[in-house]
């Protein structure tokens, strides 16, 4: 069903209270109600067959020889049990840079194969050259990879000026250095992969070892790009990705009072600082250990050590206790400014080398980090919310805006583990496996209710007079998200070592 309230201002209509129960904000109407059929499991789903058809495996010690993981799937439908399939179902099955990224660094333990074809196949994509229709630039790695021809990616490209591949993102390719990196030290039998060679975009012979090159250049490049030497990100194009992170909706980077952030000017996020920071570490011990050249290594540790101070000036603030920050962005001058809202993006912190050591303000910081994330503000029944629950744009199913994502979760949970924190880190696991006991599907994201788990089951679009654009404030997850298998996989593989 579909219902249209232009007349709608500030409150909801009593017909509508059971579906969208939640106050709009000044400018805000709503423009339609979907309502989408529910489609009922009886099976509980399997880590292992989601991942076979997620990487095109035919059997589980294939993983990894046909590629990357394409980003999402929907469920099979089971015979007997009316399951309908909707084309919002079915968005995401391309490869993704960061999703694909994702999936094979949680997954690399159990199958390294997925993270050297993943590293190989998206060197083979990286940008070569400068391309504003594809916000190409030599050294990044791709964010989406559609065929040009694919429905989908023409449908972009005529609505939105997209073209393919499609290379709007800034966590891709610190992503890349990492797992790359951290194929290469798994053994001294990696080595090799370093000079392994592959077909670039300009049709040019090249080994992996140009690819890192690159993507380190890219790096520092942008960091050049402003004084404070961050990681930014801006689209080039007119409806290009306007947030170029996980957090890729449109109003997910915002600031305390509900304005959003100025992206006219730069943005830079706190959990691409922090990947990027643990990059550069990781490029340093691979060009000290395996290339003997320590001039380099030193030197990437000082690039390392320059953001690192960068991160705790530019992103931490003392309020509410203490947290970091979203991100940064800009005024019309260019005068940085901070986006103190809280979000899960800080729990990332506690799963780098950023916070490592027993000096006074590092171990303020993390305990401060730690009590942020476990507070009833960010930690519901499914998880660690996207944002806290006492911000001004919070909505429980908001797509980065009050949801729980368990890789999210998951990434949070290695950092309390990493840090101790092994009871809290415990409990955010079994959290997650509850929701995939109870949902019976591997969801992209669930709601962020303080009590239950509950999916979308409408799409829920508002008109924001404020900045003149729709805004789908909800939608249905996506059923088999692959760096929802990967975490889920990851978490039983450590139950079930530390039951052996």
């Amino acid at each position: 069903m579909t219902m249209n309230h232009p007349e709608y201002e500030t409150t909801l209509h009593d017909e509508l209270s059971g579906v969208f129960k939640y106050d709009l904000l000044p400018g805000e109407t709503i423009l339609a109600i979907t309502e989408h059929p529910v489609r009922r499991r009886e099976r509980h789903p399997s880590t292992t067959k989601e991942l076979l058809r997620l990487t095109r495996a035919q059997h589980i010690n294939d993983i990894g020889k046909a590629g990357p993981s394409i980003a999402s799937l929907a469920l099979e439908p089971e015979v007997g049990i009316d399951n309908p399939d909707n084309e919002h179902l079915h968005l995401y099955e391309v490869v993704f840079g960061r999703d694909s990224l994702r999936v094979a660094i949680d997954l690399i333990n159990s199958y390294p194969e997925l993270a050297r074809t993943t590293v190989f196949a998206l060197a083979q994509l990286q940008g070569t050259t400068y391309n504003k229709d594809r916000e190409e630039e030599p050294g990044r790695i791709v964010h989406e990879a559609r065929d040009e021809n694919d429905l989908l990616a023409r449908r972009l490209t005529l609505e939105r000026g997209w073209h393919w591949p499609y290379y709007a993102s800034v966590d891709a390719t610190p992503e890349f250095i990492r797992t790359l990196t951290a194929y290469v030290k798994r053994s001294e039998e990696n080595y090799g992969f370093l000079s392994e060679t592959y077909t670039d975009r300009d049709d040019k012979e090249r080994t992996v070892t140009h690819s890192l090159e690159m993507a380190l250049e890219w790096i520092a490049t942008r960091r050049l790009q402003n004084s404070e030497g961050l990681v930014e990100y801006k689209t080039t194009l007119p409806r290009g990705i306007e947030n170029q992170v996980w957090r890729d909706s449109w109003d997910a980077y915002h600031h305390a009072d509900g304005t959003l952030a100025n992206h006219d000017q730069g943005i830079a996020s706190l959990e691409v600082q922090v990947t990027t920071y643990d990059a550069l570490l990781d490029a340093a011990e691979l060009f000290e250990d395996v290339f003997d050249n320590l001039s380099r290594a030193e030197s990437l540790r000082a690039q390392a050590q320059t953001l690192r101070t960068a991160i705790l000036e530019y992103f931490w603030t003392d309020e509410k206790g203490g947290y970091f920050v979203l991100g940064t962005d800009r005024d019309d001058e260019g005068n940085l400014r901070q986006l103190k809202i809280r979000t899960s993006n800080m729990g990332h912190v506690l799963n780098s080398r950023l916070l490592k050591g027993d000096e006074p303000e590092t171990v303020h910081m993390r305990e401060a980090v730690v009590n942020q994330i476990l507070s009833p503000e960010m930690l519901c029944f499914s998880g660690i919310r996207s944002l806290a629950s006492d911000e001004v744009r919070f909505r429980p199913g908001a797509y980065h805006n009050g949801s729980v994502w368990l890789w999210d979760t998951h990434h949070i949970a290695k950092g309390l583990r990493r840090h101790g924190y092994t009871e809290a880190a415990d409990d955010l696991d079994r959290r997650m496996l509850r929701v995939i006991d109870i949902t019976r599907m591997f969801p992209e994201y669930v709601r962020g209710e303080q009590d239950g788990v509950s999916v979308n089951t409408h799409t829920v679009e508002l008109m924001d007079a404020t900045y003149n654009r729709i805004n789908v404030v909800e939608q249905p997850p996506q059923e088999v998200q692959a760096w929802t298998v990967a975490a889920i996989r990851a978490i039983k593989n450590r139950f079930r070592l530390r039951a052996s």
